[in-house]
């Protein structure tokens, strides 16, 4: 099956204004993020630049246990780190003001977080899917008296509609609120994450990110989602 997008590359630093259409099969997709070549050639000169982000992390959950709250948060694509610069860090810094630093495990999804699984149906890959949900069903099962709060920026959206519609309704029952930004699959799915409380979810998207329409072009709208950081901790802290 392809896979294909339009991109605006003036947007995606690249040199041209034109339109760049990319079509690739998932064995392409795959390939190529084995770190194999295939017979795909740009006709930009400049090729795609990733955004640039600071290696930010947070582990306190994987290293310290259980909390009153565990978030889990999977960043965008490209960016460093576990929890990227925006908005990962400011969400769990304003989490931790609002209620307490000692009430909050804050913890970062690991996954490669790479540009090309943006073209696979669902915006991610499967297996880190996988993974991730994977990550949410071991804070359940560890922390069976903890709150669970699951967030994700562009990709790491893709990959909250992903893991959490897959959760056995148990797990479902301990997550108290899924948070996305710039979400790649908010159009898809219809304002909502699939087999999922829509009272205890939340899309927030800028007025003009067009990855939130539906489609992978990338505009200045899509970054700076720090600025909807109070919105997204107002609505965690509602439901804890």
């Amino acid at each position: 099956m392809k896979a294909s997008l339009a991109l605006l590359p003036a947007t995606l630093a690249v040199a041209s204004a034109n339109t760049l259409t990319i079509s690739l099969t998932t064995a392409e997709i795959d390939s190529i993020k084995a770190g194999h070549t295939t017979n795909i050639v740009s006709r930009q000169s400049g090729g795609l630049v990733p955004r640039q982000s600071g290696s930010t992390t947070a582990n306190e959950f994987l290293d310290g246990g259980c909390r009153d709250l565990i978030f889990i948060f999977a960043r965008g694509s490209t960016q460093a780190g576990n929890i990227g610069d925006d908005p990962g860090p400011q969400v769990i810094a304003q989490l931790k003001v609002a209620l307490g630093d000692t009430y909050v495990a804050a913890q970062g999804f690991d996954y490669p977080a790479l540009l090309i699984d943006n073209l696979r149906n669902g915006g991610c890959d499967p297996a880190d899917a996988a993974d991730m949900l994977a990550l949410i069903n071991q804070a359940a099962s560890e922390c069976p008296d903890s709150a669970i709060a699951v967030s994700g920026y562009s990709q790491g959206a893709a990959l909250v509609h992903a893991s959490v519609e897959d959760a056995t309704t148990a797990v479902k029952n301990q997550i108290v609120a899924a948070v996305t930004f710039g979400d790649t699959q908010r159009q898809q799915d219809g304002d909502q994450i699939p087999n999922f409380d829509t009272g205890k979810t939340l899309i927030l998207c800028h007025d003009g990110d067009e990855v939130c329409d539906g489609t992978l072009i990338i505009t200045a709208a899509h970054g700076g989602y720090d600025d909807l950081a109070p919105e997204a901790v107002d609505f965690i802290v509602s439901k804890v």
